[in-house]
């Protein structure tokens, strides 16, 4: 069965009808002594709200059905539709309650991961940091190696101009043997 968008497949405790109820279409309003109930009254919470909720709960076929009952009956009928209720709403609070542990734990990894995240980047700055000190230490070695590598060159070339010239003397003054 295709769920329409404006029939959302969960319970909304938030939701309040914005039309007037059709005389056929059962609507409890849930009337106190002093005021309706809203969605900020809590069953939970408040002895005089769940009182309210469970003597309003019971819808008008439900009433002419207990009516035709004994009183013994209709008391009987009506506490196990309490019971019904309140475990109903028990099984509620304990879903909410087991969502809030899990958004809590959510919440807790949710911390712990940043920082974490936290500490990476801290890490990953010093690395940067380490990283750019070792592109000037290498930059500095080559260029100092280039300028030995020069000078060593130079020095190269004269060693081997003295050596050719101080052969050339040698030949000059002293015949070698063939």
């Amino acid at each position: 069965m295709a769920s329409s968008s404006s029939h959302p497949n969960y319970f909304n405790l938030n939701y309040v009808p914005t039309t007037t109820c059709d005389s056929k279409v059962w609507c409890p309003s849930f009337v106190s002594q002093n005021h309706h109930l809203t969605v900020n009254d809590s069953v939970m919470m408040n002895d005089a709200t769940a009182v309210i909720v469970v003597r309003n709960f019971l819808i008008p076929m439900d009433e002419i059905l207990l009516t035709g009952r004994s009183e013994k009956e209709a008391i009987d009928d009506s506490m196990a539709s309490s019971i019904q209720s309140a475990t109903s709403v028990s099984n509620m609070a304990d879903r909410l309650r087991a969502i809030a542990n899990e958004v809590q734990e959510l919440t807790t990894k949710n911390s712990s991961l940043q920082r974490m995240l936290h500490e990476s980047q801290q890490e990953v700055e010093k690395l940067k940091e380490e990283n750019n000190a070792l592109l000037k230490l290498v930059s500095s070695y080559s260029v100092d190696t280039l300028r030995r590598l020069d000078m060593l060159q130079v020095s190269n070339e004269k060693i081997l101009g003295d050596h050719e010239r101080l052969m050339a003397k040698l030949k000059r003054h002293r015949p070698l043997p063939l």
